[in-house]
């Protein structure tokens, strides 16, 4: 794999012509100075889906995707950046004269493609034994009680790791790979008190875990009750490696992402099983967290794909726990979270087997919002007495406290004040105690005031312009590890200085990549764009040290979420103005309401 120099992605960007491109997949209609049609991204009955020439972007107001014409073909197409950009130079008859990566890319790139050469191999070993091993009757015998098809089996291509203390090692050197690497990967285990490796995995039904590309990455093992097993973990999974970073993967995500952005919804199951079960009987739009609390990092990962979620969770204490983690973080990445309470002894997998997918369908109908489910399980599990109440209110604020849309944020508060009886001010006045505490917590030394207050964007961004555009890049390059947390917030759809533009593609590029944003590949993958180099190092050198991280990039999640919405109410209110169609005008309001 190799870096497409930036002035090459800068042909690219002026000669394609984005509605050009949209429409090979989506019949538009003119409207105004724009084009719409129906979203391919959504189930869209109104022609919520733009695309405005002028600057090269589209944007969808029911769904929430959007960006340029690179991100357009990613999307539609399941492409890589890099991908993208061939497939448009190739359209426009431009040459990519590929600069070959840096010798430390070079290594890191090699050890991943070997670590994921063996996960792979390792998974057409498992694979096989299911399907042909004697020593897999038992594991067949276990699938077929679970009622799983082959074409399941095959479509999460589930395998079979025998009884056996080195089955895959001897496999793998059969192979010729190597079995330092292959304990890099988490496959085996090295021995402590003789020298060799023994296998992770034995007796174990396996499930493969693909990262967001499709790449099989680690594992899942799940015990059937073989002689031996009753002491052992019903689920082993495989340790953090090089590829594999459990608190950034959802399982069952790169199967089902199609399928949950077409239905506007997905659901977040407990296991393996509960997202295979439900897959088999028609309902693809499950991921499982992988035995672990949701993490943010996974939260924006679902938001990439939607933004409405149901969580399933069992109704006793440790649904309600579960529930107390989980929906802080969905409300703080702007997922619109729900929550259903699944009967008493029951799982997704359980419930679909025994009572069908209508009955589950019927059920999610009747899911709550998060909020709302934290109101009434706090009533449920705390009591209604004034000390009962106040712990739900503690558990309902805390859940909203970091909810950045100002009128989102009022809703919530008054619907929580009206369900549990107490005055709004009384509410909002926590919520601000909440702040200031976690601000005096973080407070820096008043011998840092100075360097912290140059650079906060909190005041200083409504007046200052274009120069706020800067201090975002420049807080991104100078502290580069938080560029994820800014990939979903359509910087290409409302950074209005082009060179901006240019070199957030080219960071955004560097991060597809290399799995991050190294500044060294940056300025060489920069260096025949003279003028993006010389303004990418200037605006790292020139950011001041940031004191309280955390706090900064808040303010910067906020200033952006701001600058988008600013820029698509100015596309709305244009199309507006453009259109005479009653009919176009309520779905183009149904749009600007959603922007509030």
């Amino acid at each position: 794999m190799t870096y497409i120099p930036e002035d090459i992605l800068q042909s690219i960007r002026e000669a394609a012509d984005i509605r050009q491109v949209v429409q090979e997949f989506v019949p538009l209609k003119k409207r105004g100075k724009n084009w719409v049609g129906l979203c391919p991204f959504h189930s869209d009955n109104d022609p919520s889906f733009t695309v405005n020439e002028e600057k090269q972007i589209f944007y969808c107001f029911g769904c929430g995707e959007g960006g340029n014409v690179f991100k357009f073909l990613m999307k539609i197409q399941g492409l890589s950046f890099k991908g993208a950009a061939k497939a448009l130079a190739q359209r426009y008859g431009i040459t990519i004269p590929e600069r070959p990566l840096s010798e430390k890319a070079k290594k890191k790139k090699r050890l991943r493609e070997q670590l994921i050469d063996i996960t792979q191999a390792a998974s057409t070993y498992f694979s096989r034994l299911l399907k042909e091993s004697v020593s897999a009757q038992k594991a067949r015998h276990y699938l077929e009680k679970r009622s799983l098809k082959d074409e399941t089996v095959e479509s999460f291509d589930l395998g079979w790791a025998e009884e056996s203390w080195d089955g895959l090692i001897r496999f793998l050197e059969k192979e010729g790979m190597d079995l330092g690497l292959a304990e890099e990967a988490g496959l085996i285990i090295k021995r402590t008190n003789a020298p060799g490796w023994y296998d992770r995995f034995r007796g174990r039904i396996m499930f493969p875990i693909r990262d967001h590309v499709g790449n099989i990455v680690a594992f899942g093992g799940r015990t059937i009750g073989l002689a031996g097993q009753e002491e052992q973990p019903k689920y082993i999974n495989s340790p953090e490696s090089p590829i594999y970073h459990k608190g950034k993967i959802l399982y069952g995500l790169f199967q089902n992402k199609a399928a949950i952005r077409k239905a506007g919804l997905g659901l977040v199951v407990e296991g393996y099983m509960d997202v295979v079960s439900l897959w088999q009987h028609g309902i693809r739009q499950a991921v499982a967290s992988l035995g672990t609390a949701l993490t943010e990092e996974q939260a924006r990962r679902m938001r990439g794909v939607t933004k409405e979620w149901v969580l399933l969770f069992d109704g006793d204490e440790a649904g309600l726990k579960a529930a107390t983690r989980a929906l802080p973080i969905c409300y703080k990445v702007d997922l619109r979270p729900k929550v259903l309470v699944l009967p008493q002894g029951e799982d997704p997998d359980s419930l679909v087997r025994e009572r069908g997918r209508a009955e589950l369908e019927k059920l999610l109908k009747s899911a709550v919002s998060g909020i709302d489910f934290l109101i009434e399980a706090g009533k449920t599990h705390f009591g209604t007495d004034t000390e009962g109440v106040l712990k739900t209110i503690d558990t309902a604020l805390e859940a909203i406290s970091m909810v950045g849309d100002s009128v989102r944020k009022s809703l919530l508060v008054g619907n929580i004040a009206r369900k549990l009886g107490v005055r709004e001010e009384s509410l909002w006045q926590s919520l601000k105690e909440r702040s200031q505490k976690d601000r005096r917590l973080k407070r820096p030394s008043p011998a840092s005031n100075t360097a912290q207050g140059a650079s906060s964007l909190s005041r200083p961004v409504a007046r200052i312009g274009n120069r706020a555009e800067e201090k975002v890049i420049g807080f991104l390059l100078s502290y580069p590890q938080y560029i994820e947390r800014f990939m979903n917030l359509s910087l290409e759809i409302w950074l209005e200085d082009s060179t901006l533009c240019g070199l957030w593609d080219a960071m955004t590029h560097i991060h597809e990549m290399t799995g991050g944003l190294n500044l060294t590949e940056l300025y060489n993958n920069l260096e025949h764009a003279p003028l993006l180099r010389t303004v990418a190092m200037r605006l790292a050198s020139d950011f001041p040290p940031c004191n309280d991280v955390e706090i900064m990039v808040k303010d910067l999640e906020h200033y952006c979420q701001g600058r988008k919405k600013q820029a698509l109410r100015k596309q709305l209110l244009q199309q507006l103005r453009d259109q005479g169609d009653s009919e176009d005008c309520e779905s183009l309001l149904k749009g600007l309401l959603s922007l509030r």
